[in-house]
């Protein structure tokens, strides 16, 4: 099943909330001062957005869903254009930072992305990805509810070994690999919130589309009983963060 993003955009700020801490995390690795900064999959620009009002640094983004970029455009002012892997409409040699969060799965052509963010990085010039483990996608709390995801995901997401190696195809250097997993001692324990329950009878991840839909009703009448219940889940998912350099 082909996911129409312009169609998704109606529900997507329900998923892309700024998450500070990941900007702190970038700005613990590198100077986020009068940069050219590219958010590059921005979709609807919230986090465009909180990294212009928590840096001194002029925020681009490239979208290519009609419909995320012009809810992106209702926000402020930010240049966010048109654009996609095979086609990143800015000059060589233009950004100083180029970052992605949770989008190289919706890249099917990793060699051409790289290609272009070579293009328009700077010499030294940074990258980073965030992005999944195939093993970190197996810990996401709401397997429990709905395991067909994680076949689904695996066949979208790229491995962190394939995006190290489609980089270094592009003459990008690979600096650090960074995993923000959760350490279970003590146990890291989690309450299902009304927000998320929400945000699954919404099918506000566009994995829910790509599963069967009695997988995706009997995991949500599931999911709606261990809310009611306020049932105790121990949490020990991450990210990966991939810091890549020109």
């Amino acid at each position: 099943m082909k996911i129409d993003y312009n169609i998704l955009a109606q529900k997507y700020d329900l998923t892309r909330t700024a998450n500070i801490n990941i900007i702190n995390m970038f700005a613990e690795e590198i100077s986020l001062a009068n940069k050219n900064i590219l958010d590059f999959g921005c979709g609807t620009g919230n986090f465009a957005y909180a990294m212009k009002k928590l840096t001194a640094s002029d925020i681009y983004g490239v979208e290519p869903s009609d419909g995320m970029r012009e809810k992106a455009l209702q926000k402020g002012d930010i240049i966010i254009e048109k654009g996609d892997h095979g086609n990143i409409p800015f000059d060589d040699n233009f950004f100083d930072f180029i970052y992605m969060t949770d989008v190289i799965h919706h890249v099917p052509d990793l060699n051409a992305m790289f290609s272009e963010f070579y293009r328009i990085l700077k010499q030294d010039g940074c990258i980073c990805i965030l992005t999944e483990s195939h093993a970190q996608l197996e810990t996401r709390f709401w397997v429990r509810y709905f395991p067909a995801t994680v076949e689904v995901e695996k066949k979208r997401y790229p491995d962190i070994p394939e995006i190290i190696s489609a980089a270094k195809n592009a003459k990008i250097i690979h600096r650090k690999t960074v995993t923000t997993d959760k350490i279970n001692n003590p146990p890291h324990i989690i309450n299902i919130s009304e927000d998320f329950v929400k945000l699954v009878e919404n099918k506000g991840y566009s994995m829910f589309d790509l599963i069967d839909e009695a997988d995706y009703a009997n995991g949500l009448k599931y999911l709606r009983e261990d809310y009611k219940n306020k049932i105790d889940l121990t949490d020990t998912h991450g990210e990966t963060l991939l810091w890549l350099k020109k």
